[in-house]
């Protein structure tokens, strides 16, 4: 399907979505190189906040450096925009003109309002945003039952535990300004026993309305498959207990059946979120956006560990592992998107990981590594959470020798085939649930990739071998496709 735009806009702090005059969104043949300064149609823009900070761009360096604070919010008008890399990340600036002082600058997209766009085009919870009920548990929750853990040396020996990775964008991602429209592929660079590779699902959108969609920490399916919700964190926040989150609801059936997941057609969701952004919606747009659901922020923590308890049908995340404080664990509210109950304990002499899955027996599992280097072993924990019980974890007596990679990412686990998925950046280690304390190095399968991706979560569909990675750069649900 070949889908033809109109207008200048720009989407979201991260996206490298911008689109000038009549394009057609169509996988580009010749990559585009960054950074590169467009003009754009004048557009009336408001800044959102008083004390704006204004940037100056070196055109020789392609860097910013502060220039002052915006003297007011009205009457602006963008006029550029530009795409840098910061930290990895592609960050973008809007070139903005205030049409009475003479001001003028660069300032981040995020921080503009373009007139034309409405905030009620963005779908929000019915429900009001719930007050959670803390609970405080008397006993630690993290047990350890041995006196010495065992560490099962691995066939890897150490060769998949990938290093600290330096993140880039896809290739299609940047050659289309985020708009793809045909999957991608990540394909596995090495590894034994479980051989896969990963294809795009679904494209998911950088930005809605005002809300900056350009850091998922985790994901997982309603347990009738029909929604997926998304867990997203305030990267402009230091990552910990304090971190500003939010969930965005998407309804998975409802975008498939519209064609989100069909090649020629996958850049729907992007188009969509850029036509509101800029105020230029189409029947269509409405459709799509109706099957997105947009949270409240809250007090979450970096997330890393939303998953659905099949057992009972509770969304539960870790809220925050301190282990110098109370840790805690909070129950989100699927019709609010806010949490309505959290448990608050401390952890003993065990620890807390900050991911988290469950098995269809309703038992909690969770991973840590002592050291992101090579011969860093791998801890395993396995116990409970219910809100009449509280919080239960004990630590596996074995352990693994290797950890997968640099930093423990996610948790998912296989319904089906009963496996667990240990996830670094770039690297997947799975084991055999039932065999927790017992593994053997046969039943361990290491598996490599080489995409320079960062991987946020690996969530299955329940009762179904049906398995996503979602990652970033540019922000999408991977399927998981085995290799014959």
């Amino acid at each position: 399907m070949r889908v033809r735009l109109r207008g200048r806009w720009l989407l979201g702090l991260l996206l490298g979505m911008g689109l000038w005059g009549e394009i057609t969104v169509q996988a580009a043949t010749d990559m585009v190189r960054w950074p590169v300064v467009q003009s754009l149609t004048p557009r009336n823009c408001e800044l959102k906040a008083k004390q704006t900070r204004l940037y100056q761009l070196n055109y020789a360096t392609m860097q910013v450096t502060p220039r002052g604070i915006a003297r007011t919010t009205k009457k602006w008008q963008r006029t550029g925009q530009v795409m840098l890399t910061q930290n990895g990340r592609l960050v973008t600036y809007w070139q903005v003109h205030q049409l009475r002082s003479n001001q003028s600058g660069w300032v981040i997209a995020a921080n503009v309002q373009v007139t034309g766009t409405r905030a009620n085009d963005i779908v929000t919870p019915k429900r009001q945003p719930m007050h959670p009920v803390t609970q405080y548990q008397q006993v630690a929750a993290v047990t350890k039952t041995v006196t010495k853990t065992s560490y099962l040396s691995l066939k890897g020996a150490g060769r998949y535990t990938t290093n600290r990775i330096l993140f880039h964008p896809t290739a299609a991602y940047v050659a289309t300004q985020g708009m793809q429209s045909r999957p991608d592929k990540l394909m596995q660079s090495g590894g034994y026993r479980d051989h896969y590779h990963f294809k795009t699902a679904l494209y998911l959108p950088q930005q809605l309305g005002s809300r900056t969609l350009n850091d998922p920490q985790s994901a997982t399916f309603s347990a009738d498959n029909r929604y997926l919700y998304v867990m997203y964190v305030n990267d402009q926040q230091v990552a910990g207990a304090d971190q500003t989150g939010w969930v965005v609801r998407y309804d998975w059936q409802r975008l498939m059946a519209l064609g989100a997941g069909q090649s020629g057609k996958m850049a729907m969701l992007r188009v969509a979120a850029a036509h509101q952004f800029d105020g230029t919606m189409t029947a269509f747009d409405r459709r799509v956006l109706a099957a997105i659901e947009v949270g409240p922020e809250f007090t979450a923590g970096h997330v890393q560990s939303l998953a659905l308890n099949p057992k009972t049908n509770e969304l539960w995340f870790i809220a925050s592992t301190a282990s110098n404080q109370l840790a805690s664990v909070a129950r989100l509210n699927p019709q609010s998107l806010t949490p309505d109950l959290k448990i608050a304990f401390t952890t003993g002499s065990g620890r807390l990981g900050d991911e988290l899955t469950f098995d269809r027996a309703g038992r909690a599992y969770y991973w840590t590594h002592a050291s992101q280097l090579r011969n860093g072993k791998v801890n395993l924990y396995r116990g409970t959470i219910s809100p009449s019980t509280g919080v239960h974890f004990e630590q596996v007596s074995q352990g693994l020798a290797n950890n997968p990679g640099f930093f423990a990412q996610s948790m998912g686990y296989n319904e089906v085939t009963g496996r667990l998925y240990l996830v670094a950046d770039e690297s997947i280690t799975s084991i055999p649930a039932a065999q927790l304390g017992h593994l053997t190095a046969s039943q361990v399968g290491e598996a490599n990739f080489a995409g320079d991706r960062e991987f946020e979560g690996l969530v299955f569909m329940h009762r179904k071998d049906v398995g996503f990675l979602l990652t970033n750069r540019g922000i999408e649900m991977m399927r998981i496709v085995v290799d014959k």
